[in-house]
């Protein structure tokens, strides 16, 4: 098994379950699902629903809609025993069902396809499991994500969840296990060093990218955070 396809639906409810695992990944449109009889979502660019092996799913989508769909013989871990089948992707992979649907409609070569294969099971072992994640403290992450550069405070963070400040801080740390701004910190650093390790960009311009306009300062949390600088990791 093991192989991506691109996948057109039509409105028509189609119904049926298959003896391997299989994810549906829009590229453009959306999806609306129900798994057993039970769960019933709506799944559209950015997310995925996973269909764990002899699972009967029902499905309609529009006609116009185009989705990446992944037969595997075995899930990743990170995507077994899921609380809720429909995860968040990242950018990385949102990105590289870009590839996939362009390489999969101009070229044919075994290898390749091979290939591809292999970076998108690398890239879906590196998903965050947000399945048990309370779903206001999940669009909090993503909102965080698409821009690291904005300073946040507990107040806007807390609107964007729909709770007091109070009550966020604690539902966060209930199930991240660290506060806000301590998370908020560790995607700014992990994403900084990846800046520096795979690109060619200024200390300076990195330390801006993730809401550092003080060269010093983003050094001094660096070091503090990694306890290396951040030029140990430039390839300036």
């Amino acid at each position: 098994m093991n192989k991506l396809s691109i996948r057109y639906y039509s409105q028509d409810i189609k119904r049926h379950q298959h003896n391997y695992h299989q994810l549906v990944l829009p590229l453009h449109g959306e999806i609306h699902i129900t798994l057993n009889n039970e769960f019933k979502t709506t799944v559209s660019t950015g997310s995925c629903i996973v269909i764990e092996q002899n699972v009967v799913h029902a499905f309609t989508a529009d006609e116009a809609a185009r989705f990446i769909v992944a037969d595997l013989d075995s899930l990743p871990d990170n995507l077994i025993n899921l609380f809720c089948p429909k995860i968040s992707i990242d950018n990385r992979l949102l990105s590289y069902l870009q590839f996939i649907e362009q390489q999969m409609l101009l070229a044919s070569d075994e290898t390749l396809t091979h290939s591809t294969f292999d970076l998108f099971y690398l890239l879906l072992c590196e998903q965050e499991n947000h399945s048990n994640v309370d779903k206001r403290i999940d669009t909090v992450i993503t909102t965080v994500k698409q821009n690291l550069a904005y300073p946040y405070t507990l107040k806007e963070l807390a609107n964007i969840a729909c709770l007091s400040v109070t009550q966020f801080k604690a539902v966060f740390k209930k199930n991240t296990t660290m506060s806000a701004l301590q998370y908020l910190t560790m995607l700014r650093m992990q994403h900084a060093r990846a800046l520096l390790t795979h690109s060619d960009l200024p200390i300076a311009l990195v330390g801006e990218r993730i809401g550092y306009n003080d060269a010093s300062a983003f050094s001094r949390r660096f070091n503090l955070y990694f306890g290396q600088p951040p030029k140990a990791f430039s390839k300036q």
